[in-house]
């Protein structure tokens, strides 16, 4: 339901709205909300969070009664059907009926015809040939040749599938053929790559995110108060208070008697001035200061002997550059170019080496005239 017809039939009746339609139109928000979170959780194929929000959508549209404002609401339910299946596609021990034998996959096939109407002709097509090959795919990728020939055969009773495809794929079953050219060009990758192009087609038509979009204002409006905020604080901390505004506060102060009881501000920095440095102030702490250990001690016990040996082994101890190590960072001065020390060590391990400690080797490699 959109925000626009939600705000006019509760400005147009001056009586108090019926809490139950109100609740009806929370919840369907509530279920436009989850619809898009599912979307957004399929794209990003984390499977854990999917059926964890599939779970409360599911409950919300059970719990939802019956609403002619809710036309979307039978796409979205099956749609969602669709995305878990073709989400556990590749799982051959999760079932949606019945049937042990049905895999998900094979299961998502009548409901994505279901959805003919919801799609382009060209992308609909597309899906279907990429559901009818993974569907065989995914058995043969498992090892289990026996299934992938009752999924074929399921598949040739129980949808159209072109003779040239059909013939295709016995060929591929018989002859147990993993790296086939049609398996290689239909993907199970290519499957989720067009559902995701469905999704987005479906959302600029389909349902309403009143929820995202209010969520979105209120933090946008966080944001901006934060940052007025700050510039505010710090605008009074560079202009000195003339007398005059020093003179209105405490007149305000006077006037107000709960002014009393607000705790002021606390300062990030102190204003307390310290003294000058003095050479003999430095000479009294390096000689009073003790130095500590910052080895790690183990739980295993260890003799007096041993800890003070390691107390007296000093932490900057040089490690050597592996060969390993010259690898990465000659690949990541190709790939970055030269000086762009934190990318590198985005993309690479160097057992916590620096950007300095980076530059420094690759001055050294340099100078070895080393290939790069």
């Amino acid at each position: 339901m959109k925000m626009e017809c939600a705000s006019h039939e509760i400005s147009s009746s001056t009586e108090k709205p019926n809490s139950d339609e109100v609740e009806s139109v929370v919840q369907s928000w509530m279920i436009d909300y989850y619809f898009a979170t599912l979307c957004r959780h399929f794209k990003a194929r984390s499977a854990s969070e999917f059926h964890k929000a599939l779970k409360i959508f599911e409950a919300l549209v059970d719990e939802l009664e019956s609403c002619s404002h809710r036309s979307a609401l039978p796409s979205q339910r099956t749609i969602c059907c669709l995305l878990a299946r073709v989400i556990d596609g590749e799982n051959l021990d999760v079932h949606y009926d019945r049937m042990t034998q049905i895999t998900p996959l094979m299961s998502a096939l009548p409901i994505w015809e279901s959805l003919k109407e919801a799609s382009d002709t060209a992308l609909h097509d597309k899906i279907k040939t990429l559901l009818i090959v993974q569907s065989v795919a995914v058995c043969i990728k498992k090892g289990n040749t026996q299934l992938a020939k009752e999924t074929l055969q399921w598949l040739e009773k129980n949808t159209e599938i072109p003779e040239k495809l059909q013939g295709k794929l016995t060929a591929i079953v018989s002859k147990k053929e993993t790296y086939d050219p049609l398996l290689m060009n239909l993907t199970f990758n290519q499957l989720l790559e067009n559902i995701d192009i469905f999704l987005d087609a479906f959302s600029l038509e389909g349902s309403s995110i009143f929820l995202l979009e209010a969520a979105s204002k209120v933090v946008q409006a966080r944001h901006e108060r934060s940052e007025k905020t700050l510039s505010e604080e710090d605008r009074s901390e560079r202009i000195p208070s003339s007398p005059e505004s020093i003179q209105s506060e405490e007149n305000e102060k006077r006037m107000d008697p709960l002014v009393l009881n607000i705790r002021p501000k606390r300062r990030l920095l102190s204003k307390q001035t310290h003294d000058p440095w003095k050479p003999e102030t430095a000479k009294k702490e390096r000689t009073t200061c003790k130095r500590t250990s910052i080895c790690k001690v183990s739980r295993r016990s260890s003799s007096p002997s041993e800890l003070q040996s390691s107390i007296s082994v000093t932490s900057k101890t040089r490690k050597k550059w592996t060969v390993e190590e010259d690898r990465k960072l000659k690949a990541g001065v190709r790939k970055h170019g030269e000086g762009n020390w934190r990318r590198i060590l985005n993309d690479f391990e160097f057992n916590n080496r620096t950007g300095v400690n980076l530059k420094d080797r690759w001055r050294t490699l340099k100078s070895k005239g080393e290939d790069f």
